[in-house]
């Protein structure tokens, strides 16, 4: 069934990831979430695998989309690729930010844009990132392969 997803880069794809979403969860964690009176070790500890998670997520994205339209259509993305990867992400996005938010895993500042989602408070910042930085990842990680 995996057979014609080996054609995706995956290594690169997920370091691609992890390098956009480190970026991305160090410049939004101290402003959009409610960490301030967490512990040093705890911070940091959850900060980093936070970030190993958005890596899977980014994989899992890049594999639905490969999924749902092929994956000679990402490498590199054309606009039928870059479609999936969007469409794939931000159903996953709401999906999982709304799982997060029924579990408690994490609270918001004042600052963090929300919206609700079946009875649940769910940060856009969250969204736009796992809408939008496993597409980037696929696109940095094919656009130059040789």
């Amino acid at each position: 069934m995996l057979r014609g997803y080996t054609q995706l880069p995956l290594r690169r794809i997920a370091l691609w990831g992890f390098g956009l979403h480190a970026l991305w969860e160090f410049g939004q964690c101290t402003v959009l979430y409610d960490m301030w009176d967490w512990g040093f070790w705890r911070a940091t500890v959850w900060m980093w695998g936070a970030i190993a998670g958005d890596v899977v997520i980014t994989l899992g994205v890049a594999l639905g989309a490969a999924l749902a339209v092929g994956a000679r259509r990402l490498d590199p993305p054309g606009s039928v690729g870059w479609a999936a990867l969007l469409g794939v992400g931000f159903v996953a996005s709401v999906g999982l930010e709304w799982g997060a938010q029924a579990l408690d895993l994490w609270g918001y500042t004042a600052l963090m844009p929300t919206l609700t989602v079946l009875g649940h408070t769910v940060g856009l910042s969250p969204i736009v990132q796992v809408t939008i930085l496993p597409a980037l990842a696929v696109w940095g990680a094919t656009r130059h392969r040789t």
